[in-house]
C-alpha cells in the first residue's frame, strides 16, 4: 500500500489574477523552436533539417548582441537538423541532443505541443522545515485564459491536495509549505485553463534534513537485493557451489528492515544504489562463456521493462523501501538497463526486425569469433538471449527514455545508475538525462551515474571523459583509480605517488564537466579487493572460491584502500560486504550472500568499525565533503594530503607502506595539535616535524579541538 503523509501546517501564496472582464492578460507560452549560433561564428550560417525534407538551408539572422538565431514554428514532434557553413555540415555545438538521418548522426530539435498551458518551476528552496516553490503559469499561445482556481500541488503519498490562492497578475507564483518532517517531499503541480486544457504536471522535489546536501558530499552503498537480506532483515543462507548462479532469497523488505534498523546510518551512508528491480525470467539460462546455469537473480535480464520482480517483493515492497529510505534522509537510485532486453520481453516480440533492435543478419554475441568487443561494442548482444536495443530508431529511443521517466515518477526514485554506457550511443544517456531535467525541479532532484567500464591509465580516463559534460551524466565510476588502488595498496606494486598522478590526470580530464566520480574498491562485475591481495581473485568463481583471509596484513591493506576512498573528494562507493572486507573471485562469486553479522570474525569487525568511523567523519567534516585536496607528500611508500574547506577544521590523511616518519614540508599544513580520529592519539605537527606510521598503516588527523574528533552515529 502507498504510505500516506500529511502536512501539519502550510501556507500558500500565488501571484496570479483572473483574465476576465477588463482584467490583465496572462503571459503566454512562446512555442517557437529557436536554433542559435554564438557571436564570432562567422557569416552565412544556415540550418537544414527534416522539417522540410532537408530541402532548403535557412539562414540565421544576427542580433545586435552578436548572437545568431533562427526561430522555427514547427508542428509537435522530433526533427533532425544540421548546421551549414562554408559548404560544411556539422552538429549544432550548442545542442547536446542528437538523432539520426539514415546512418548519420544529426542534431535533434524537439517541438512541443502548445495547445495547453504550461507550469514552469524556477526554484525550489528549503529553509528548516519550510519549502518554497516558485515559478510561472503560462497560457497557451492561442488558448483560453488560465483558471487560477485549478492550480494545486499534490503532496506525494496520498497526502493533502494543497489549494492555491490567486492574488497578482504577472503569472508568477510562490508556493510555501511549512511543518514538513525529515526526508524527501515530492510535489506534483497541476493546473488548467478555462477550457479545461490541462498543463503537463511538473514535479518539485525538496529534502528536509537529508544525509547529504549534494552528491559529491555523499557516500553511496551498492547492494544486490537477492544477495543482501531476507524479509525482516533475516540473514540468508550461503549458496552451495553448484547453486552459485541461483536465487538466494534476498528481498526489498530485507533492505527496508536494514534501513529501519539504522545499519546504513551507522556506516554514514547517504544513498543506496539497488540492483535492477525488473521482472526477470523464471527459466535457468546458460551463462555467457562459461556454460553454467544462471537465474535472473541479479535483475539484468528485463523480461518486463516496467514490471517489478515479484520474487523480491513487487511494487508495494519497492515503494515501502524507498519511502523508508527517504524518512531517514537517504536517497535511492535504481539500476537502469536500457541497452538490452530479455528475448521474451513483449517490446522485442512486437518490434523485432523493425529496426528497434540490432537483430539483423550481423547479430552476434559480444566477444565471440568475428564479434570483438571493440569492433562491435555498440551492436553486439551480451548473450544470445538478450537482444541489443538500436537507439538509432526514434521509437526505440523514446521507449527507453520513457521507461526511465516511468521508474522515477512511479516510485519516487532519486536517480539512476545506467548500465553498459559504452555499449550505447552517447545520444541515449543524453536523452535520458535531458528528460530528467524536464521532469523534476529541485536541487539534485534526479541523479545519473554511468557504468563506463574501462581499463587503467590514460585510455580509461579518456573513455570516461567522453560520456561526461554539463548536459549529460551527473557522474561515472572511476575504474582507472580502482585498478591503481589494487596495485599500490593491495599488491605493494609501483609507487604511492602514482595515486596522485591518477587523481591529477582525472581531475584535469573532467574539469568543467560538473561530474561527480564514484570511487570504489570493487563491484559486482570484478573480483573482491581482498582476494586480489591474496592472489585468489582469478580463482574459479564456482568451485574454487577464495577463502576469507586470516592474515592481518590483508585486512590492513584493505583498510588503507577504504580510508583512501572515504577521505577523497568525489563520491565514495561501498559495494555490500566491503565494510567486512568480504572475499570473492569474479562473477558470480563477487556476489556472495551478505554474511550474518553474528558470524564475522574480529578482523572483519575491525574493518566494519573503521568504515563506521570514517563514514561518520565524512558526515561531520566539511573538509571531507567539500574541501579542496592538496598533496603533502607523494613518494614510493609514503603519501599524504590535506583536505581543507577554509573553516579552520582541516583533515590530514597519511599513508605508509613501510614503517616511517613521514616528514611534513614547511608550510604544507597548519601547525599545532591534531588527533588521530581512529586511535585517539594526539600528534603534534611542528615546523620541520614528522608523523610516525607503522607499515601498512594510515592516520586521519583533525584539529585537537575539532567537533569531528570523535565521530559516532
Amino acid at each position: 500500500m502507498r504510505t500516506t503523509s500529511f502536512l501539519h501546517a502550510w501556507v500558500l501564496v500565488l501571484g496570479l489574477a483572473s483574465a476576465g472582464c477588463g482584467g490583465p492578460e496572462f503571459p503566454r507560452r512562446d512555442c517557437a523552436t529557436v536554433i542559435w549560433a554564438e557571436p564570432g561564428s562567422g557569416g552565412d550560417i544556415r540550418v537544414e533539417g527534416s522539417w522540410d525534407g532537408w530541402a532548403e538551408a535557412k539562414p540565421l539572422e544576427q542580433r545586435d548582441d552578436g548572437w545568431f538565431l533562427l526561430p522555427l514554428n514547427l508542428s509537435p514532434g522530433e526533427y533532425g537538423y544540421r548546421m551549414v557553413q562554408g559548404g560544411k555540415r556539422s552538429l549544432d555545438r550548442l545542442n547536446p541532443l542528437t538523432t539520426w538521418k539514415g546512418e548519420e548522426e544529426v542534431s535533434l530539435a524537439m517541438a512541443e505541443s502548445c495547445g495547453a498551458p504550461e507550469i514552469r518551476v524556477d526554484a525550489v528552496d528549503v529553509s528548516g522545515d519550510e519549502v518554497t516553490v516558485s515559478g510561472v503559469f503560462l497560457a497557451a499561445p492561442e488558448g483560453s485564459a488560465l483558471d487560477p482556481a485549478s492550480l494545486r500541488a499534490e503532496h506525494r503519498g496520498g497526502g493533502e491536495i494543497l489549494p492555491w490562492n490567486a492574488q497578482a497578475a504577472d503569472g508568477r507564483f510562490t508556493f510555501v509549505a511549512r511543518g514538513l518532517g525529515r526526508g524527501k517531499h515530492t510535489f506534483t503541480l497541476r493546473g488548467a485553463d478555462e477550457s479545461g486544457a490541462e498543463a503537463s504536471p511538473k514535479i518539485a522535489v525538496a529534502w528536509i534534513d537529508p544525509t547529504q546536501n549534494a552528491w559529491n558530499e555523499g557516500l553511496l552503498y551498492h547492494l544486490m537485493i537477492d544477495r543482501f537480506r531476507g524479509d525482516g532483515g533475516a540473514p540468508l543462507a550461503p549458496l552451495p557451489p553448484d547453486k552459485s548462479g541461483s536465487r538466494a532469497g534476498g528481498t526489498l523488505d530485507g533492505v527496508r528492515a536494514e534501513i529501519e534498523r539504522g545499519t546504513f546510518d551507522e556506516l554514514g551512508v547517504t544513498a543506496l544504489w539497488i540492483s535492477p528491480v525488473y521482472t526477470n525470467p523464471i527459466e535457468i539460462r546458460e551463462g555467457r562463456g562459461d556454460g553454467r546455469p544462471y537465474e535472473g537473480y541479479h535483475g539484468y535480464w528485463p523480461l518486463e521493462s516496467r514490471g517489478v520482480e515479484p520474487r523480491i517483493g513487487g511494487e508495494d515492497a519497492l515503494r515501502t523501501m524507498v519511502d523508508e529510505a527517504h524518512r531517514h534522509g537517504i536517497r535511492v537510485i535504481f539500476d537502469l538497463v536500457p541497452n538490452h532486453v530479455y528475448e521474451h520481453n513483449e517490446r522485442y516480440l512486437a518490434n523485432r526486425n523493425k529496426g528497434w533492435f540490432n537483430d539483423g543478419l550481423d547479430k552476434c554475441v559480444c566477444g565471440s569469433p568475428g564479434c570483438g568487443w571493440s569492433e562491435k561494442l555498440s551492436t553486439c548482444w551480451f548473450t544470445s538471449y538478450m537482444p541489443d536495443v538500436r537507439f538509432e530508431h526514434p521509437d526505440s529511443m523514446r521507449a527507453e527514455v520513457d521507461d526511465a521517466i516511468f521508474w522515477m515518477k512511479e516510485f519516487d526514485a532519486d536517480g539512476v545508475r545506467i548500465d553498459a554506457v559504452p555499449m550505447m550511443p552517447r545520444a541515449a544517456t543524453r536523452r535520458i538525462t535531458h528528460a530528467f531535467g524536464r521532469l523534476a525541479a529541485g536541487k539534485d532532484a534526479l541523479f545519473s551515474i554511468g557504468e563506463v567500464f574501462t581499463g587503467p591509465g590514460a585510455a580509461g580516463i579518456e573513455s570516461i571523459r567522453y560520456f561526461l559534460g554539463p548536459h549529460t551524466l551527473s557522474g561515472a565510476f572511476d575504474f582507472p583509480l580502482m585498478w591503481k588502488l589494487r596495485e599500490v595498496f593491495g599488491l605493494d606494486r609501483g609507487s604511492l605517488s602514482e595515486l596522485e598522478d591518477v587523481l591529477v590526470s582525472t581531475d584535469a580530464a573532467i574539469e568543467g564537466s560538473g561530474a561527480v566520480l564514484g570511487r570504489m574498491l570493487d563491484n559486482h562485475d570484478t573480483s573482491r579487493f581482498v582476494s586480489e591481495v591474496t592472489g585468489d581473485g582469478a580463482n574459479d568463481p564456482w568451485y574454487d572460491k577464495p577463502a576469507q583471509p586470516t592474515d592481518p596484513i590483508v585486512y590492513a591493506r584493505a583498510k588503507m584502500a577504504l580510508a583512501f576512498i572515504l577521505t577523497l573528494h568525489g563520491l565514495p562507493v561501498l559495494y555490500y560486504g566491503d565494510e567486512l572486507a568480504l572475499a570473492g573471485a569474479g562473477d558470480p562469486d563477487s556476489r556472495r550472500v551478505m554474511p550474518d553479522p553474528a558470524a564475522i570474525g574480529p578482523l572483519q569487525s575491525e574493518v566494519r568499525d573503521l568504515v563506521r568511523r570514517l563514514g561518520q567523519l565524512r558526515r561531520c567534516s566539511l573538509a571531507l565533503r567539500t574541501g579542496t585536496r592538496r598533496p603533502i607528500v607523494a613518494t614510493k611508500d609514503e603519501y599524504a594530503y590535506l583536505r581543507d574547506a577554509g573553516d579552520g577544521d582541516p583533515v590530514l590523511v597519511f599513508f605508509a607502506r613501510k614503517t616511517a616518519l613521514v616528514s611534513v614540508p614547511t608550510g604544507a599544513v597548519p601547525l599545532g595539535s591534531y588527533v588521530d580520529v581512529l586511535s585517539g592519539e594526539t600528534i603534534e605537527i611542528t615546523a620541520g616535524g614528522a608523523v610516525p606510521l607503522e607499515a601498512h598503516s594510515f592516520r586521519v588527523l583533525v584539529r585537537a579541538g575539532s567537533p569531528c574528533r570523535n565521530p559516532s552515529p
